[in-house]
């Protein structure tokens, strides 16, 4: 396997640092505009890190595939911690490398993926919005 020092964003949105982006809609300027699963599947090699930031939520989930004309696949939900994703990532990730989750809870890649939590920090966004929280984990 070759070695990459980058870092890879499955859920990237408009504004991602990472130098392999992808988003679900096409209007995001990711380079790829696949399911998450589909775009990690394609990713060969070792990466140093992979930012998380997913829908935090069904509504969330669900709305993302509407605002594309999508049909929401409830059954097939990614929502329940995007499982598949995450098994995803720690194979991609070397030992040693970081994947940085934001959602509103710190579950984040877990121990049973071989991860540990380093750090975790909460956003607030103020008045009643809810805060998101970050977990940054280190593969072992």
């Amino acid at each position: 396997m070759s070695l990459r020092k980058i870092l890879e964003d499955p859920f990237a949105g408009f504004y991602s640092p990472a130098e392999i982006t992808n988003d679900l809609n096409p209007k995001t300027p990711a380079q790829y505009h696949l399911e998450a699963v589909d775009f990690l599947n394609k990713l060969t090699g070792v990466y140093v890190g992979c930012l998380f930031d997913p829908p935090y939520s069904l509504t969330q989930v669900s709305r993302s595939y509407n605002d594309m004309g999508l049909k929401f696949k409830g059954k097939e939900n990614p929502t329940g911690g995007f499982p598949k994703a995450k098994d995803r990532i720690a194979e991609l990730i070397q030992i040693g490398g970081m994947v940085i989750s934001f959602g509103w809870n710190t579950i984040g890649m877990g121990k049973k993926r071989g991860f540990k939590i380093e750090e975790i920090m909460i956003v607030s966004h103020g008045g009643n919005r809810n805060d998101t929280l970050i977990t940054i984990e280190r593969k072992l």
